[in-house]
């Protein structure tokens, strides 16, 4: 008996351990998620940047990222994120510097992003508009 109460608490213990160890293997996703998101921008790879969007409301359309060739992205910084445990997402906030082509005026945009983990596809998804960068 006491043979089986040991196999019980050793069972526990590590099936606790695989559930961090998914939890954690599903945050590094997350990051290099993020990371394909801004590094994509920066290279001008506008069509995989809009890739890694897929809003959760299926009403909701990406608005057109023609202009978008008009900046050049010169640096990303990821301020922080924060689990959201209402509703299973990420809320992180990132802060983009920028170039106005045309003009060579430089800017600062900070984007707020929402991350929503799909399971059927076991992927990360931005539910987040591109960043509001200022076109003219």
């Amino acid at each position: 008996m006491k043979n089986i109460k040991w196999v019980c608490v050793g069972l526990i213990l590590m099936l606790s351990a695989c559930a961090h160890i998914t939890e954690q293997k599903k945050l590094e996703h997350l990051d290099a998620k993020q990371k394909l998101f801004m590094k994509a921008l920066r290279w001008k790879s506008y069509e995989t940047a809009a890739s890694v969007i897929r809003y959760r409301n299926p009403a909701r359309k990406l608005a057109p990222i023609d202009g978008l060739n008009k900046i050049t992205v010169t640096s990303y910084d990821l301020i922080g994120s924060v689990p959201n445990e209402e509703d299973d997402t990420i809320i992180a906030q990132a802060l983009f510097g920028y170039i106005q082509n045309e003009t060579g005026r430089v800017y600062q945009v900070k984007h707020t992003q929402v991350w929503w983990f799909d399971e059927e596809s076991k992927q990360w998804f931005l539910d987040s508009d591109m960043p509001d960068f200022r076109i003219d």
